[in-house]
């Protein structure tokens, strides 16, 4: 939840590029007095000054620097969502200065609205801000008016948001991760490195490096929390392309693929056949080679991922007949606890479990699957700035991966 009302940041940036209250009052309709209530609002919100006040005018404090760039920022996310609305509704006549798209509505509307559109059920979002359902709808019907646009379907089951409700909840999101991410850049100052860095992980990015460097981060920044989403790529790319992740940890797609993102690659990692310690196939693929195989029940991820791809195109390669796979699961965990305690063999990227392999509780058969190296990497929004304990997150994991004993081994 923002700790500020976005509806003073007009305010406050006016002042900020005019130097003092007078001059702020010839840009913005407010009079001076109101002028300097909202400024000392978002000041008292915040807990630190955002300007030194001397005689000729207002200079920006270091908070007020922080606050007035992720400010410009949010206000520039709701310009381009204005440009794709005005996009999808062609000649279509709405008010292109509605107050939302200022962030000129009441903070409790304006968060409600944007919880709507992603629950898409009023009680739901009653319930979660404590207010009632009539409360929930007149929120809604106000940005409606404001934009002079039905913004949803309305359902027996909920609302449906149409395609300009769409573009206007995922631009006003991504405006509110700026003003959160200025929140907690203030913090920082205030007390040190101070932050929650949120990362979407892929089942390629799970394992020991993530866990390393969390480690790493947490021991050398106590006050920094780390909180992870799991999913697919698809579901994550959203929630990073909406501002909600600072960054993504897995299997990197191809660059085509990535649009309005940009990819760092940390290594590469091929696939290996796995097996428990003393597995009867240990000893029987040294002479009978992808033969061995026939019979082999597995443990593999789903259809159309990389290590299930490489894995089907190697047998029927060798002519083999299709695996026969007993479960199927993206889950490590499961994956692990199967191959380690029964005959289920899996396919899988060694470095997801280094340690078993490296300990001898999983064997390493002697047949490879014929895939080229995946990069395993980070995926950032191509236009989009990390806070400072994001940023640091990401050294933790090149660190982590660069210090790894087994790097090599695993790769």
């Amino acid at each position: 939840m923002l700790a500020i009302n976005p509806r003073h940041l007009k305010v406050f940036l006016a002042v900020a590029h005019a130097g003092s209250v007078v001059r702020a009052a010839d840009v913005v309709p407010r009079v001076q007095s109101a002028i300097t209530r909202s400024v000392q609002e978002l000041e008292a919100d915040l807990g630190v000054p955002l300007f030194e006040r001397h005689p000729h005018g207002m200079l920006l404090t270091e908070f007020g620097s922080v606050l007035q760039a992720r400010a410009e920022a949010a206000f520039a996310e709701l310009d381009a969502g204005r440009e794709a609305i005005d996009a999808l509704l062609a000649e279509s006549r709405w008010n292109t200065n509605a107050p939302i798209l200022a962030l000129g509505i009441g903070k409790q509307r304006l968060l409600v609205f944007i919880e709507l559109m992603k629950q898409r059920h009023m009680g739901a979002v009653a319930e979660q801000f404590g207010i009632s359902q009539p409360a929930v709808s007149l929120a809604l019907r106000e940005v409606e008016q404001g934009m002079g646009l039905a913004l949803v379907t309305r359902t027996a089951a909920g609302i449906v948001p149409n395609a300009v409700g769409e573009q206007l909840a995922f631009h006003l999101r991504r405006a509110l991760a700026e003003l959160a991410k200025a929140e907690e850049e203030i913090v920082s100052i205030q007390q040190g490195i101070t932050g929650r860095v949120t990362v979407g992980t892929l089942s390629l990015g799970r394992g020991w490096l993530l866990p390393q460097a969390i480690i790493r981060i947490t021991e050398a920044h106590p006050k920094i929390r780390v909180s992870t989403v799991e999913g697919s790529f698809e579901h994550l790319a959203s929630l990073l392309h909406a501002g909600e992740l600072d960054f993504i940890l897995g299997g990197l797609r191809p660059e085509e693929e990535m649009a309005g993102f940009r990819r760092q690659p940390i290594f590469g990692s091929g696939i290996v056949l796995l097996a428990r310690k003393d597995h009867p196939l240990c000893e029987s693929l040294q002479t009978e080679g992808w033969r061995g195989l026939e019979g082999a029940r597995w443990v593999l991820p789903h259809r159309g991922t990389w290590t299930r791809s490489s894995l089907e195109a190697t047998l029927a390669d060798s002519q083999l007949p299709p695996a026969e796979v007993v479960v199927e699961t993206a889950d490590n965990t499961i994956t692990r606890a199967l191959v380690m305690t029964g005959d289920l063999i899996t396919a899988a990227a060694p470095h997801l479990f280094q340690e078993e392999i490296a300990s001898g509780r999983l064997v390493v058969l002697p047949l490879a699957p014929t895939a080229s190296p995946r990069d395993i990497g980070i995926v950032v929004r191509a236009n989009g700035t990390l806070t400072v304990a994001g940023r640091l997150l990401i050294e933790s994991v090149m660190g982590a991966m660069t210090d790894a004993p087994a790097a090599e081994a695993v790769q």
